[in-house]
């Protein structure tokens, strides 16, 4: 052990003085921020320009209605003596001059940008619903049938005709505009119109819109858990729970138990490598065992992700205790026990990946090899984000219970799933984390074997079989 130690120890202080580290510390975070500075400064730096727009009205009645919700709109662009929204413009519909369309003079002037679009309102947008047929009266009872004469030949059938070319269909309300993806300004006409011509759709009807609003109220569900009694054997009261809470806090502790463990492990199998290549391995071989050198190298790698965990989970912690706009929800969901599976799974994760990803660094002689191998390890890496929608949906289904069972996805599988409610059942648990402990231990025999036999060899490039064969050796 104290040659372990010693390894660890250097290994370790190389690691977290070296710029890579450094940088990787300040970049990370905002990887994690990166969205949320983003939406802020979308949201700072809103286009206020005016939108200028005009309107073909073939019904004679909306556009008044249009001009009227568009006062009431621009009037309420100002917050704080700020202008937050681009303010939208409508322009009177030009005649046609010359038997010109108009839609093709309005197309003329939205390719040049002096509007952003017009729309196109159909004559029968609010045409009355057409009056019920009255029913026919009964036909007369007919008469007997007159005797058959003698079959004739039948003529011969026609030759069936040509299908008609079918019409496309006539469209009400049209947006003729050269950018497709400003669609805030004819989202706004949509909701307009629609609610307006429900309502005039009501009245033709004969029914109050009021009332029918009224009437067809939705109703939000509230997100409860389970009811349980307090110790005089009353009912608790019932809280709504957090989605943030139960869900967006495991998920983030599992993408952050990835990113630490794509930072650590692919680097040792470089740091490997390059010590072989440059014979640096050799000098070291001849001072502490391959064993005593791989477990230096994999509890350095262990030592570094517990600093970054604990650099990363006490700046969150102290910007969620600092920040009044976080729910509360989320602070309580950040327990002492979550933080401890946390820890606990991530070092059953760097175990196993940093094992594997040493013996294949020691088995490599050059980059284009450990290229090669590297592919399968890192698909075992990214495979629980792979599945990371499924398992949100549905923790406790299929998928979920098979991962659970796989060591090498385990971890991360298994610490979403307890996180997330319903959370796994105890006989998974245990189930699982003996296998996880027992597929570590062999994994990292298994890696031991490769290294030493790996480390100082050279020339031929390895493959999937003969690294079965350094498995099988004593």
């Amino acid at each position: 052990m104290g040659k372990i130690w010693i390894v660890t120890c250097a290994e370790y202080m190389r690691a977290v003085r070296s710029k890579a580290f450094i940088i990787g510390v300040l970049v990370t975070p905002l990887l994690f921020g990166g969205g949320a500075i983003a939406m802020a400064v979308a949201e700072s730096s809103t286009d206020l320009r005016e939108r200028h727009f005009t309107v073909l009205d073939g019904t004679g009645e909306l556009l008044p209605v249009i001009e009227s919700r568009l006062a009431q709109r621009n009037g309420e662009l100002m917050q704080a003596g700020e202008q937050v929204r681009a303010r939208w413009v409508l322009e009177p519909a030009p005649e046609a001059v010359d038997g010109q369309r108009l839609d093709v003079t309005l197309s003329e002037r939205v390719e040049d940008g002096e509007l952003l679009g017009f729309l196109v309102l159909g004559e029968d947008l609010i045409a009355p619903e057409p009056p019920e047929p009255p029913e026919p009266p009964e036909p007369p009872e007919p008469p007997e049938p007159p005797e058959p004469p003698e079959p004739a030949e039948p003529p011969e059938p026609p030759e069936p005709a040509e299908p008609a070319a079918s019409e496309s269909t006539d469209r009400t309300l049209v947006w003729h505009t050269a950018s497709p993806t400003a669609d805030d300004l004819p989202d706004w006409l949509e909701w307009v119109l629609n609610d307006t011509l429900r309502r005039e759709r009501l009245t033709q009807a004969g029914i109050d819109a009021d009332l029918a609003g009224r009437l067809s109220r939705r109703e939000n569900i509230a997100v409860l858990g389970p009811v349980t009694l307090d110790a005089s054997g009353e009912v608790e009261a019932d809280s709504e729970i957090s989605q943030i809470a139960q869900v967006a806090v495991p998920v983030v502790l599992m993408v952050l138990m990835f990113m630490l463990v794509m930072m650590s492990t692919p680097a040792l199998m470089n740091n490997v490598l390059e010590e072989k290549m440059q014979k640096i391995a050799e000098v070291l071989v001849s001072s502490v065992s391959p064993f005593d050198l791989l477990m230096g190298k994999l509890l350095s790698a262990v030592a570094m992700s517990l600093t970054l965990a604990v650099i990363y989970l006490g700046g969150a912690l102290v910007f969620l205790n600092s920040v009044e706009a976080i729910p509360p929800q989320v602070l309580e969901a950040v327990t002492p026990g979550v933080l401890a599976w946390f820890v606990a799974f991530l070092l059953l994760s760097l175990i196993i990946d940093g094992a594997i990803f040493s013996a294949l660094g020691a088995a490599c002689s050059e980059i284009q090899d450990a290229q090669t191998l590297m592919m399968p390890a890192m698909i075992v890496i990214i495979a629980p984000m792979m599945f990371l929608g499924p398992l949100i949906q549905s923790p406790d289904g299929t998928l979920a219970r098979v991962l659970t069972f796989i060591p090498p996805l385990a971890p991360v599988v298994l610490f979403l799933r307890i996180n997330v409610p319903p959370g796994a059942e105890l006989w998974e648990l245990l189930l699982s984390l003996g296998l996880c402990l027992v597929f570590t231990w062999y994994c990292v025999k298994g890696a031991a074997k490769i290294f030493r036999i790996g480390v100082l060899s050279q020339g031929q490039a390895p493959s999937y079989r003969k690294l079965l064969g350094w498995l099988m050796s004593d």
